[in-house]
């Protein structure tokens, strides 16, 4: 049965009209094009959420290239989590939700240091604009999750595992009171790519003392209302992990270095 809003795929490739969205590929072209061939009909919408492709024999067929180069180009989209390739079903094209089309990147980014300090240089212009907004329309059942969020927290100040979940879940819930839409996909995709910089500077519990502190700030700025001291505390907050952050990379990831000090407050 057709689903509404996504157009037909008949079983050899045309579309309602007739036309081949699956058109021949040369048979030099690398598995590259037949990428960006796929991903456009993605953009498109040709292609959507949950459609399923034409059968591997028949799609190599109709972009005349043989069997094993179209297999390589689906496994390139399926590791950029584009398509779902299910053993015995088919492939089919993902949800396509921001966060699962980066979480591949997290291993890259777990490698280097630069895009590292850029997560946070993205967390700085997303995050002190949400505190911002987040003073201005916050309830209070907003300001309530915030602090029951912010006493787990201190009870987990020895548990890192724990702590960093209900740090991302502070932020979050920060977000959430902006309103904004953009603004909480932004920080999904952020909040992916940044788990491994949280790992490695929340692995120390001087660090984490002083987020809960830190914390402790903003949750009083956005009690206030006080957009301007919302957003400050926030900067702050986000200075004090750059800084732990650099530190660690500094010392190559040791311990031992001085990100394992008592943070300056």
């Amino acid at each position: 049965m057709e689903r509404q809003g996504v157009a037909t795929v008949l079983p050899d490739g045309r579309n309602g009209s007739g036309e081949n969205r699956f058109s021949v590929v040369a048979r030099s072209t690398l598995p590259e094009e037949i990428t960006t061939r796929l991903l456009a009909l993605i953009r498109s919408r040709e292609l959507r959420p949950g459609d399923k492709l034409p059968a591997e024999r028949t799609l190599a067929a109709m972009m005349d290239v043989s069997r094993p180069v179209l297999r390589e180009a689906l496994r390139a989209l399926a590791l950029m989590k584009v398509v779902d390739i299910r053993q015995g079903s088919g492939t089919y094209v993902t949800s396509l939700e921001p966060t699962q089309l980066v979480s591949h990147l997290e291993f890259a980014f777990s490698m280097d240091s630069v895009a590292l300090v850029q997560v946070l240089e993205a967390r700085r212009v997303v995050e002190v604009g949400n505190a911002r907004l987040a003073a201005l329309r916050i309830g209070d059942s907003g300001i309530g999750e915030l602090e029951s969020i912010l006493s787990r927290l201190a009870a987990a100040v020895d548990d890192p595992a724990v702590f960093g979940d209900l740090d991302i879940a502070f932020h979050d819930a920060i977000c959430a009171a902006a309103g904004n839409f953009l603004l909480t996909q932004f920080m999904a995709i952020v909040n992916t790519l940044g788990r491994v910089s949280r790992a490695r500077t929340g692995a120390v519990r001087g660090v984490r003392e002083a987020t809960l502190r830190d914390h402790a700030r903003i949750l009083e700025a956005l009690r206030a209302r006080d957009a301007d001291a919302a957003a400050e505390a926030m900067r702050e907050h986000l200075d004090r992990v750059g800084q732990s952050l650099e530190s660690w990379i500094q010392h190559d990831g040791h311990e031992d270095g001085p990100v394992a000090s008592e943070p300056q407050a």
